[in-house]
């Protein structure tokens, strides 16, 4: 298929196919890991592979997803990072409740100005999801940092609501009601 007709979804969804085709590639992996560093130069180490895989290379979200997947290639099936996030904060909490300090790092999250920016804010959700054993939704978070310049404001609201389970019913039910009339 010719690339420039590649939807953002298609394109996050074949690359993401493609890292998962080298999951167990160590030499691999661990070039792409360099792509989470501030040293440009270390990029360079994980160029080939991004390429190789299908990824642009001028393109810092194909790098950083790239790294971040070698970094914690277990994958879930989370409607968003949001959903995602709320599951590391909760993993050890024994009431149930959010604690703070999550809260206060999603709002930061949450706050970023650019892609560049939250992408930088990534390299620590990841490895904490690692540490508590919970999969990324790698297709899902790919295909929200190519569109956060543009949508950021729609991609923010869809995190928050997954992160505080805003309104969980109303989009139950609107689920529910689709698919019941379609």
């Amino acid at each position: 298929m010719n690339e420039s007709k590649l939807t953002p979804k298609d394109r996050a969804n074949a690359f993401v196919g493609a890292l998962r085709e080298i999951r167990n590639d160590r030499g691999k992996r661990a070039a792409l890991r360099r792509g989470l560093t501030d040293n440009s130069r270390m990029h360079v180490d994980a160029w080939p592979v991004v390429a190789s895989l299908g990824g642009n290379i001028a393109q810092s979200v194909f790098i950083t997803v790239a790294a971040l997947f070698a970094t914690h290639p277990e994958e879930s099936n989370a409607r968003n990072f949001g959903e995602t996030c709320h599951a590391i904060a909760l993993k050890d909490s024994s009431d149930g409740k959010t604690p703070a300090s999550f809260e206060t790092r999603f709002r930061r999250l949450l706050s970023s100005s650019d892609v560049e920016d939250i992408m930088g804010q990534l390299r620590s959700w990841i490895r904490l999801a690692a540490s508590k054993g919970i999969g990324i939704n790698y297709e899902s978070l790919m295909f929200d940092l190519m569109l956060w310049n543009k949508y950021g404001d729609t991609i923010r609201v869809n995190w928050a609501k997954s992160f505080w389970h805003s309104g969980e019913n109303s989009f139950t039910e609107t689920q529910t009601t689709t698919a019941t009339n379609s």
